[in-house]
């Protein structure tokens, strides 16, 4: 799973976007590949320097960002927004 899911982030990464999306992109990973996706996220944000916007519902990934922001029931009801 962590193989085809760095496939997708580098097949998003070839047109070097300046903002790159990612909709649970640990889901379905085990927590050391989780792990590994999330590092190579901060690598390309660093290196690219390309925003990546993650929407999850683990904490342990939500704690990778520098900004959070939580919608509860479609409404902005915390975060650091």
């Amino acid at each position: 799973g962590g193989q085809m899911q760095r496939v997708a982030i580098a097949r998003a990464m070839i047109t070097q976007p300046k903002v790159l999306f990612a909709d649970e992109p640990t889901g379905s990973l085990d927590s050391l590949n989780s792990k590994k996706i999330m590092d190579l996220f901060i690598g390309i944000a660093k290196q690219h320097n390309t925003a990546v916007i993650v929407v999850t519902h683990e904490p342990s990934i939500a704690a990778y960002a520098d900004r959070k922001i939580i919608v509860r029931d479609g409404l902005i009801s915390g975060g650091d927004a």
